[in-house]
Parts: C-alpha cells; sequence; structure tokens
C-alpha cells in the first residue's frame, strides 16, 4: 500500500484522489506535491464546485475529474476533505466502484468511521483524520483513528499524507470528539486570545503594526519554548510569574473573571458539537 518508489516517493498506485478542494483539502494536495510525497500527475481532484477543482488543478498540474464516480473509478486512496453534511452524498455517489483495495480517509469532524464503513458499503478500510488550519502553511498537526478494517499499512498510508502538511499522532476513535475540540477548533482560541492582545496593546498607546508583531512573536516563542523543554505549561507560566510582578497582576485578574473555567467549559462545548455533527 505505501510501498517507496525509486525517487524515493510513496507508492499509492494508481492515483490518489481527493474530494473537495476548499481549505483543507487544497492544503493536503499542495502538502503533497511540494513534499513530492506524490507525483503531480497521480493526484486526482474534485469538488462540487467544479471551478474550484480545475483551478486547484491548474495551479499544482494535478488532474481534474468530471465526477466523484470517475474519481473513486480510478483511485486507490480516497481523502474525503467534504463537510459532514455532505458525506453521505459524496459516498453515495462513489460506493459502486469502491473494493477492498480501495483506502479511505476521512478528514469531517464528528463523522465516525463505522458510519462511513456503512455507507461505503462495507469494502473498503476506513481511516480518520482531523487536520487543522496550520496545515495551510504546513504546520499542522493533525490525529488519525482506524475503522474496523484498517490496517498497520492503512494507517502508514494515511500518516503519510496528513504527514506533507505537519505532526501527525495516532489515536483510539474514541478520542477523535476531543482531538477536535483541542487541535481541530484549537487554532481559533489562540487567534482570538492574540486578537484581544492586539486590541489592548494599541488601547494602550502602541501602534497597530508594534503590537501585531509583539503579540505574534510571543505566541510563535512561547510555543517553540513549550516544545522545545517538553516542561508542562503550568511550570513555564511559574517562570514568569514573580512575586508581586505584572503577570501576578494581570492573573488575579483572570482568576476573579474565570478565565480557565471559561476555556474548559468552551472546550467541553466543542467536544459535544463534534458528537452532534454526525450527518
Amino acid at each position: 500500500m505505501n510501498g517507496k518508489s525509486k525517487r524515493g516517493r510513496v507508492d499509492l498506485a494508481p492515483f490518489v484522489g481527493v474530494i473537495g478542494c476548499g481549505n483543507m483539502g487544497a492544503a493536503l494536495v499542495r502538502g503533497l506535491v511540494r513534499g513530492r510525497v506524490v507525483p503531480p500527475g497521480r493526484i486526482l481532484c474534485s469538488d462540487a464546485q467544479a471551478a474550484k477543482a480545475r483551478g486547484l488543478a491548474r495551479s499544482l498540474k494535478i488532474r481534474p475529474v468530471r465526477s466523484n464516480a470517475e474519481l473513486a473509478r480510478n483511485a486507490r486512496v480516497i481523502l474525503l476533505a467534504v463537510k459532514p453534511q455532505q458525506m453521505a452524498e459524496a459516498l453515495a455517489q462513489i460506493r459502486p466502484f469502491l473494493t477492498r483495495r480501495s483506502l479511505l480517509i476521512s478528514i469531517a469532524a464528528g463523522v465516525p468511521t463505522g458510519w462511513i464503513e456503512r455507507r461505503a458499503g462495507g469494502r473498503s478500510p476506513v481511516v480518520r483524520g482531523m487536520p487543522n488550519t496550520p496545515a495551510l502553511v504546513g504546520a499542522g498537526i493533525s490525529a488519525v483513528a482506524p475503522g474496523r478494517g484498517a490496517r498497520a499499512a492503512h494507517l502508514k498510508t494515511a500518516e503519510k499524507i496528513l504527514g506533507a502538511v505537519g505532526e501527525v499522532v495516532r489515536v483510539p476513535e474514541r478520542w477523535m470528539d476531543a482531538v477536535t475540540a483541542v487541535s481541530g477548533s484549537g487554532p481559533a482560541y489562540f487567534f482570538y486570545l492574540m486578537g484581544q492582545m492586539i486590541e489592548e496593546g494599541v488601547a494602550l498607546g502602541l501602534s497597530r503594526p508594534a503590537a501585531k508583531r509583539l503579540t505574534l512573536a510571543t505566541a510563535a516563542g512561547a510555543a517553540a519554548l513549550a516544545a522545545q523543554t517538553g516542561e508542562e505549561p503550568a511550570a513555564l507560566r511559574a517562570r514568569v510569574t514573580s512575586h508581586g510582578g505584572t503577570t501576578e497582576a494581570a492573573f488575579r485578574v483572570f482568576g476573579r473573571g474565570r478565565l480557565g473555567q471559561t476555556l474548559r467549559a468552551g472546550i467541553r462545548t466543542a467536544a459535544r458539537r463534534s458528537k452532534e455533527l454526525k450527518p
């Protein structure tokens, strides 16, 4: 399923097909092409908006097809990059052409592998993935979970594809709603916090460009420090929080406003919503 070619690429013969050319589908295709994981001529794409598929194909020299059915007839690996509410229709279109040799990789939030397996005819192995939007710049992280029929080789193939846009971690499927709430939605939490920091910096007298540069560099540096040291965020925070200092003063206000409790409640709500998204 994923042997190496002579040039070191992953052999996903005959074709990899991508159904859905929105932000995440397009990001994954770009990662596959730019990372030389799959030759462009062996990537097929389709989208309900045909112009979107044609535009992506022109920019990356991949091959657009006229329908999901045509894609499924030719692709061994099929990436389902559609919204949860579009999944049933997409599976109905490709079901007659799926075989035991087909591999379905779904990145639709909240859609279980068992649901996909049943509507795909029960023949094809399914791997469920959850990437996040930093994949757009090759800095994402994805979780993958196998369906009932997926084997080690199928997981490795999914990891190669999602790994083209960042890190990949394997998890049991029962964790996927939590993954969606923590890392799938997670970038938006940080964007919100960064936005608030920028606005308050401007209110305190900084120019907007200076406030933005300071905030973004601080966010990137904090993430890099946590990743490189391996220390718990609470320990790193304690180092910055001197007794009687500015950070301690800020956290007294955060505590009074129950910021921690609010964040935890929001993340739990996102996880519940993930459970509700099944078509």
